[in-house]
């Protein structure tokens, strides 16, 4: 009750003063979400971290720590723990079950394929020789802060979105986007879609930024780290014995950028994706885009939303206790401070007319080798093993037949037609493949999508997490959860992410500039509170499907005046 008081007294006083006297909105909002990022690297790299101010210049990490709202405790609600999912919720505050982002690919039983979560067939590509699918939010059934905004002004906000990963880019900036841009490891180019740019034509400056062709000046160059090794000793897998191949980088370093290749070329741009050098030319490029667009300088607020897709690529790759991943937090910590003095000098009034939001879209899990090495469980199981399982016991109860469609992570699906067919009712086929999921080892809990549209779930964390997951049009059959430090995967090196335990679920959330009261808030936040509590600093809506809490402790009216 008291907070709801609060939120009231907050919004009165947002909204009792007039434009005309009372710069009373931001004038740029950038959220930065980094792929795979924990929230404890903020604290166990913290040493390694610049300060929060020194010489005139302002930090990264620490900046937004100590002259920001820090919320040590912020958790994602939702299931899986995935890229889709989680950059999904930033700025809708909506999960699964009202936004239809179920996973990154789900299966569509009206086609009887497999559906990426941003395909569009009818938004055809631009900026790219390849031919593949189509791009656009058209899956994401919920309102995002930016699409509440260019409402609210009658279009006349900008918004945009740009990161390697186009689900990242585009599920953050939402349908109303003036330019969303995403990575084409095939070309090193940037590239969108006719769904954001109706005339079939990059924009200019996004043509001139390709035209000087960054990423190739990082061939044949060496990743090497950028820390002491007295810093590393602190690590729990520094030698690369747990790692991946890294897509051709090798499993310790030196990293040679040129990975085995002659010349720039799709190995090679895959490479690139999966070193700091990428997070940086992410950033150059970001700082290239407010300055074309003009982003800020307007008389109504605009939003940017960034992604660093390479942390994530390198997690997978190196696991999150390698030495890698420290070495691109601190880079992505040096990147950050770059950006934000650019900021602070580009948008009128400095960093204080503007609102910095930093998050992540999930954790990782240790690796599961490495784990059961020093005694601690963990492994993996692999899609064979659960198809197999649920196809075998559902043949065993229900005669031969190809019962099982897919998994599709965190989903099993079934065939459908043939239960319909033979007049099985779905529930039951449900309940005899969660009990056989049930018994592979590595497997916690299989939940029936009729429990869960029913109201039968659980009334635990884990429970929670899958009822709001489940979407009644989009989502699978049974929904698999992981047991702790167990894993869907096919190797053991790296490691992954997707399960509702607290090394996925628990991630930064840094919010400074306008609005924003500086302090530490210990208590336990959602990444579904970032949106109301952006619109409600934009004097905007909530987006549709937003059903998270404004951050009231944290919040001033005492912003800047014109």
């Amino acid at each position: 009750m008291i907070l709801r008081i609060i939120a009231a007294i907050v919004w009165l006083a947002v909204f009792s003063c007039s434009t005309a006297t009372c710069d009373s909105r931001p004038r740029l909002v950038v959220l930065i979400s980094i792929d795979q990022f924990r929230a404890d690297y903020l604290t166990r790299f913290e040493d390694l971290y610049l300060p929060a101010l020194s010489g005139g210049k302002v930090g990264g990490f620490r900046y937004l720590m100590e002259r920001g709202a820090y919320f040590p405790d912020a958790h994602h609600d939702h299931l899986p723990l995935a890229t889709a999912a989680g950059h999904s919720v930033l700025l809708s505050g909506a999960p699964p079950y009202k936004s239809g982002i179920v996973g990154n690919d789900w299966w569509d039983y009206g086609t009887n394929r497999s559906v990426y979560c941003v395909q569009d067939d009818s938004s055809p590509l631009i900026g790219t020789p390849v031919k593949a699918i189509g791009i656009s939010p058209h899956h994401l059934r919920v309102t995002t802060v930016g699409d509440e905004l260019k409402m609210a002004t009658g279009g006349q906000s900008k918004v945009f979105g740009i990161a390697l990963k186009d689900r990242a880019a585009v599920l953050m900036a939402g349908h109303l986007a003036d330019g969303v841009f995403w990575f084409d490891d095939s070309s090193g180019n940037w590239m969108s879609s006719r769904f954001f740019c109706k005339n079939g034509t990059l924009p200019g400056w996004i043509s001139g930024l390709n035209g000087e062709k960054i990423p190739q000046s990082y061939f044949n160059s060496t990743w090497t780290p950028s820390v002491s090794a007295q810093a590393l000793q602190r690590l729990w897998t520094p030698t690369g014995e747990y790692a991946g191949d890294g897509g051709g980088l090798g499993i310790a370093f030196p990293h040679v950028m040129s990975c085995g290749q002659t010349a720039p070329n799709q190995k090679y741009f895959r490479a690139f994706a999966s070193s700091p050098f990428a997070n940086e030319y992410v950033f150059t490029s970001a700082e290239r885009l407010i300055g074309a667009e003009g982003l800020g300088k307007h008389e109504n607020p605009d939003i940017l939303a960034i992604n660093l897709s390479s942390n994530d690529y390198i997690g997978h790759n190196f696991g999150p206790d390698s030495a890698e991943v420290l070495d691109v937090s601190v880079r992505s910590d040096r990147m950050l401070s770059k950006f934000l003095n650019a900021l602070n000098s580009s948008v009128p009034g400095g960093l204080s007319h503007a609102i910095i939001v930093l998050t992540a879209d999930h954790g990782a899990a240790p690796n599961p080798r490495a784990a059961r090495d020093r005694g601690i469980r963990g492994g993996i199981w692999t899609e064979e093993q659960a198809t197999g399982a649920a196809q075998d016991a559902l043949e065993k109860e229900l005669g031969a037949g190809k019962w099982v469609n897919a998994y599709i992570e965190p989903y099993l699906w079934l065939n459908r037609d043939l239960f319909s067919k033979r007049r099985i009712p779905i529930e039951r086929a449900e309940h005899i493949a969660s009990a056989a999921l049930e018994r592979v080892h590595g497997i916690y809990a299989a939940y029936c999508r009729s429990d869960a549209l029913l109201g039968r779930m659980p009334h635990t964390d884990i429970g929670n997490r899958a009822s709001v997951s489940f979407n009644p049009q989009v989502s699978g059959d049974v929904l698999i959860v992981s047991q702790p430090g167990f894993m869907p995967r096919n190797t053991e090196k790296g490691t992954s992410h997707s399960e509702p335990y607290t090394y996925d679920t628990r991630v930064p959330l840094l919010i400074a500039g306008f609005g924003m009261r500086p302090g530490t808030y210990t208590g336990r936040v959602s990444t579904l509170d970032i949106a109301p509590t952006l619109s409600l600093l934009l004097r905007v809506s909530p987006p549709s499907g937003s059903e998270g809490h404004i951050l009231s402790r944290a919040i001033t009216v005492d912003g800047p005046r014109k």
